[in-house]
């Protein structure tokens, strides 16, 4: 029977450089979080299993879903990834499509250790202590699993961000308003507790279905992998649970409240955002010799694709379904963006159909509320290269509007985007590159204006290599009248300016990319002028979004 040790015998099989084991002592308190930061920053990323983790004998694996290789390994056939996105997201659509009911049996692996009541302490876990902005420490890689009260033989598997409160209890946060926080609704109507167990380290194909947001994902689970998954019951709860899983906590959420939080969220920023519910513990099962597994949060790679790829492959799907011919060679959320962007690369030749770049970008809009920025690429542009997409908006994009840029304003948004001056309203813009190359179009120059204003530029950065027409500019917060750069001598080549902060590294495209996703308002944050175009992608003023940070070394 599949499980997440025969997973990770297969990757080492399959793949050995994207599975590294640690063996050196690793402290739960922030080196978790720095190890996977560190191996993002050399563009490497495997999963990373700590074998020895400071005060305790369990290992902890992290980092698994960072890599849609590795994603695509935990599903049935492996779908091929390589060359564009879309060959994975009509692998799992496939597959997603059907279902595969799971088989109850009377034990299993999950039942080796057995520990109730006045026997469970949470701290015998190693959870880690992920960001110093952290109310405390997190499980990650909890999937929540309850029956709906109005219908029990619905079970649903949700994602619920859980802080350590003591040697039986968490507080809980269902702010996302999803299956769960409604069956607890439910039960708080029938003035009851509701019973639940949390799954920690299980088949990757339970956390694909369970990032899908629907219900009954035990039997989605079963399609992605091509096998029935073997559920066992509870000891303490009426909940089904992986018979194979690493870690299960059983217990209830209670009625009564407790605090939770601020915790990092997908955006790299705090959200104090709770529903504040206790779940209170009333057993531990799990293996004799059980991993830890954890989920890298914050906008880590791991934790933008795990939520994200499902809802991509549907949203993909239709794409293709409403478009009149066959236009799409490639399209991508790159996890830099943090589900604020999409690239689209359109089909050799079809860049000559008139208004299709932005019939595509208001569709996808349409289909995706997250999504503010949409650029539509050439053929021959690596959508998941940020350099190659940068330079290419810089080198082919009409700055015009109506032309190749195109702005709504006081479009409905995500709720966590921290440049939005309103929660859940945002400004939206399309992108169309697809045009013949540009040069920029002469601007005079003023001596004395570059003398006037370089003290307020900190570094000027051309990270496309080869091509001047894109700059990252970090300049001070007080200089206001960004159209002045249109006038640098350093900058007369330049088409598209991003004006960034000096915690933004203007060297590396991925960075740069973030802060136009999660700092910049394309309606209120631009400047277009002759051809060429400015964004303002800094912290504005009355900025109150806390970056998640790590302790100096």
């Amino acid at each position: 029977m599949h499980s997440l040790r025969t997973y990770l015998e297969k990757l080492r099989e399959t793949v050995p450089d994207q599975l590294v084991s640690v063996k050196e002592q690793v402290d739960w308190r922030y080196e978790v979080t720095a190890r996977v930061a560190e191996m993002e920053r050399e563009r490497k990323n495997p999963a990373l299993l700590f074998e020895n983790v400071k005060d305790y004998s369990m290992p902890l694996l992290v980092n698994l879903f960072g890599h849609v290789d590795r994603i695509a390994l935990g599903l049935k056939d492996a779908p091929y990834v390589d060359g564009s996105r879309l060959d994975f997201y009509d692998a799992w659509n496939g597959l997603f499509d059907q279902e595969v009911p799971p088989i109850r049996v009377g034990t299993g692996p999950v039942k080796d250790v057995i520990l109730r009541n006045g026997d469970v302490d949470l701290a015998s876990l190693p959870i880690p202590l992920f960001y110093r902005e952290d109310g405390g420490r997190y499980v990650t890689a909890g999937l929540m699993a309850a029956r709906n009260p109005d219908d029990p033989e619905e079970v649903n598997l949700s994602y619920v961000r859980m802080q350590l409160k003591g040697r039986d209890s968490f507080g809980v946060s269902f702010h996302s308003r999803g299956h769960m926080w409604r069956y607890l609704e439910s039960s708080k109507a029938l003035g009851e507790p509701m019973e639940v167990a949390v799954i920690i380290g299980a088949h990757p194909s339970l956390y694909l279905a369970a990032a899908a947001k629907i219900t009954d994902e035990y039997h989605r689970a079963g399609a992605l992998l091509g096998e029935a998954i073997e559920v066992v019951n509870c000891e303490t709860v009426d909940v089904p649970v992986p018979a194979h899983a690493e870690i299960v906590l059983e217990g209830e959420i209670r009625l009564e409240e407790e605090d939770e939080g601020p915790f990092t969220e997908y955006t790299g920023y705090i959200s104090g955002r709770s529903t504040r519910n206790l779940f209170k513990v009333s057993a531990i099962t799990r293996r004799e010799d059980a991993v830890f597994l954890a989920v890298a949060p914050s906008n880590s790679a791991e934790h933008l694709l795990i939520s994200g790829l499902p809802k991509q492959a549907r949203i993909s799907r239709a794409m293709a379904e409403f478009t009149h011919a066959p236009a799409l060679k490639d399209i991508i959320w790159p996890v830099w963006a943090t589900h604020f962007a999409c690239f689209i690369s359109l089909r050799e030749g079809m860049e000559r159909s008139p208004g299709l770049a932005k019939q595509l970008g208001l569709l996808l809009l349409g289909l995706d509320h997250y999504v503010k920025i949409v650029t539509v690429l050439p053929a021959e542009t690596d959508v998941s290269d940020m350099e190659s997409v940068l330079g290419a908006i810089a080198s082919r994009c009409d700055f015009r509007d109506g032309a190749g840029l195109e702005v709504l304003s006081d479009v409905f948004c995500q709720w966590l985007d921290p440049s939005s001056s309103q929660a859940g309203i945002s400004s939206k813009m399309i992108l169309d590159a697809t045009g013949p190359e540009r040069e920029a179009t002469a601007t005079e120059a003023y001596p004395e204006r570059d003398s006037r204003i370089a003290g307020k530029i900190k570094g000027v950065s051309f990270p496309c290599e080869g091509n001047p027409h894109f700059s990252a500019v970090c300049v001070s917060p007080d200089m206001k009248d960004l159209s002045e750069l249109l006038s640098v001598r350093s900058l007369e080549r330049c088409r598209l300016i991003v004006c960034v902060d000096d915690d933004i590294d203007i060297s590396d495209a991925r960075q740069i990319v973030w802060a136009m996703a999660t700092r910049y308002q394309p309606a209120e944050d631009s400047i277009v002028k002759g051809g060429r175009m400015v964004v303002d992608a800094r912290k504005g003023d009355g900025w109150t979004a806390r970056r998640a940070t790590l302790p100096s070394r």
